[in-house]
Formats: C-alpha cells, sequence, structure tokens
C-alpha cells in the first residue's frame, strides 16, 4: 500500500529515510528552547523520537524544514500524522493551522507562526510571534503551549490549556476558563467566558449555534436573554466554526458619516 505524500514535500522525513533518530536529536537539541511546564516540548520530542525509533508509532511522521515555509493548510493529525515538526524559519499558513493531541504532537517554529487561524491541542513552541488573522484557540489540558514573542489576533480563547507568553497577549477578546491559563508577561484584559460582555461581542452566527447550550439556565429552562449566561463556552461547538473559516467576533457596525454642516 502506497506511503501518502508528506503535507511539506520539500520537508526531511524519518518516514522516508531522509531524517535519522541521531540527526532529529541534534535539531531538537539546537532548536527547542521551552522551559514552560518543566521543558514540556522537548520532553515529548525526546519521547516521541525514542518510540518512533523502536517502530511504536510506525504511521508517525518527524519532519525538519530549514527556512521560510508557506502552506496552504496545516493538520498534524492527517494521515501520515506529524508527531514532531521543527521548522527552522516562519511558518506561514494561509488557512488553518490545527496541531492535535489525539495523535499526540509537537511543533517547533524557530521564527513566527502566522494563520488564518490557529487550533492548537498539542504541544507548540513558537520562539517569534504567534498571530492569528481571525482567531486562536487553546484547547485541552493534557498539553502547552510556549511562545516567545506576542500572541495577536482579533479573538483569543483558552480551555483548560497552559499557555505562556513571554511577550504580550494583543486581542479585541481574551476570554476562556480562567485567566491563569494564559500566563504574559505584559498585562492583558481577560473576560471570563460567562460574563454578558463576551456574548455582546461574539458572533450573531456563532451565539445561534450553541445558544441552547449557552442560555440555560441551572435547572434546565430557557434563560431570560437579557441576562449573562450560566454555562460556559461550547468549545467543540467553537471549534468546528472556526474551522469552517468563519470569524469569531462580531463584525463592527460602519461608523456613522458625520454630517456636514450647511455652509
Amino acid at each position: 500500500m502506497a506511503t501518502k505524500k508528506s503535507p511539506i514535500p520539500k520537508a526531511k522525513s524519518f518516514n522516508a529515510g531522509t531524517l535519522t533518530a541521531d540527526t532529529v536529536r541534534s535539531l531538537l537539541k539546537q532548536h527547542a528552547r521551552g522551559t514552560f511546564a518543566k521543558s514540556s516540548t522537548p520532553r515529548v520530542a525526546k519521547r516521541f523520537i525514542q518510540e518512533r525509533t523502536a517502530s511504536e508509532h510506525a504511521g508517525g511522521d518527524i519532519l525538519y524544514h530549514k527556512g521560510r515555509l508557506v502552506l496552504d493548510a496545516l493538520t498534524t493529525r492527517k494521515h501520515p500524522w506529524i508527531g514532531l515538526l521543527i521548522v527552522e524559519g516562519d511558518l506561514v499558513v494561509k488557512g488553518r493551522y490545527e496541531d492535535s493531541l489525539d495523535p499526540e504532537s509537537v511543533v517547533i517554529v524557530t521564527g513566527s507562526l502566522r494563520a488564518g487561524d490557529i487550533i492548537t491541542e498539542g504541544f507548540l513552541e513558537v520562539h517569534g510571534d504567534l498571530v492569528a488573522e481571525r482567531s486562536i484557540l487553546f484547547l485541552g489540558n493534557d498539553a502547552c503551549t510556549e511562545v516567545f514573542g506576542d500572541v495577536r489576533a482579533p479573538f483569543v480563547y483558552t480551555q483548560y490549556h497552559a499557555v505562556n507568553v513571554h511577550g504580550g497577549v494583543k486581542a479585541q477578546l481574551v476570554t476562556g476558563d480562567a485567566k491563569q491559563h494564559i500566563r504574559a508577561r505584559q498585562k492583558h484584559a481577560f473576560i471570563e467566558e460567562t460574563d454578558r460582555r463576551v456574548r455582546d461581542l461574539l458572533s450573531p452566527k456563532l451565539l445561534k449555534r450553541f445558544a441552547d447550550e449557552m442560555f440555560e439556565d441551572e435547572d434546565g429552562d430557557e434563560a431570560d436573554p437579557d441576562a449573562p449566561w450560566i454555562d460556559a463556552i461550547d468549545a467543540e461547538t467553537l471549534a468546528d466554526f472556526v474551522r469552517r473559516g468563519k470569524p469569531a467576533l462580531a463584525e463592527k457596525a460602519p461608523a456613522a458619516r458625520k454630517s456636514r454642516r450647511a455652509s
């Protein structure tokens, strides 16, 4: 049975035999800088290299790309799934970047990572900035993200995911289950996902998708539409919406033109 082509054709690949375990270990030692959560990113990457070498994850690949990498989209869970990706330079994804925890992935970018949307559940380390045109979602509590620059996007959301930002978080709305999950050296405004202000900022189309779950009271009855919701945001519904390339935030109403005074 023929192996599917690599999602990054010009990258060196362990599955294709253009990378060896020793070479990957050397690259990891050279490029992994993670110090968050007891250096989770390099620790998990070393474990995957060991397991892949022992053929315990024969379907998973290890990829290395030197130089600026531009892709239409990147999803690590697609077969053959990417267990470890090292990009020596910037990673630019025109559409959606999405990594995974099942199967587990580790992505290290020595430059900046820019995409239309970013959904991360796995281990992600970015030495520059992490930037999205629309949304950045940090999901799940079994992995972590470390960004040595800034995190920038109109909408940033976290659900249990541990994020360490050495710079700042710059967004129109930063929300999620708890502020402490996004640690940044620069102060940023965080609004709890149950706060009414979040509802006012989210796209009406998104609100319609999960209104039944967000706007019920403790007894399961329909809540007052003018009152803050009680239940948390449904992260999977949010992720599905973002995967469609739709903005999570409401579009700003065009500014009213000031009428000219009659002379």
